[in-house]
């Protein structure tokens, strides 16, 4: 199985790049621009922009911004947006069931262990 690699840019981001990426004429963009305007990194942009484009050599659809040419590697870490760590994840975990054991408890349990 292939080593899992960063977190993923969602789908709307990707699409955000690639539209960007394919503007003609005056309205061009650079990578730097296209990474300023989307606030994702431009080693991140180049690497979507060059995946969709291989994608759409292989699959023969020439619209970067279909799903098939946006979806990311399979090899991908999904959830790129967590905001806890697995730390986190277990504290809270652990938290919400001691709390819901609580609720569990009559009013005299709870005076009992010193919780109300």
């Amino acid at each position: 199985m292939p080593t899992p690699r960063g977190p993923t840019t969602s789908l709307t981001k990707r699409g955000q790049i690639l539209g960007y990426a394919i503007l003609d004429g005056p309205q061009r963009m650079t990578l730097r621009q296209i990474s300023e305007k989307t606030g994702v990194l431009q080693s991140t942009c180049s690497n979507i922009i060059r995946t969709a484009r291989e994608r759409a050599l292989e699959n023969g659809i020439e619209d970067l911004c279909t799903t098939e040419n946006l979806k990311p590697l399979p090899n991908s870490v999904k959830g790129s947006n967590e905001a806890l760590t697995e730390a986190e994840k277990q504290h809270l975990v652990e938290t919400a069931l001691r709390d819901a054991d609580h609720c569990r408890m009559t009013f005299a349990q709870l005076a009992e262990a010193g919780m109300y």
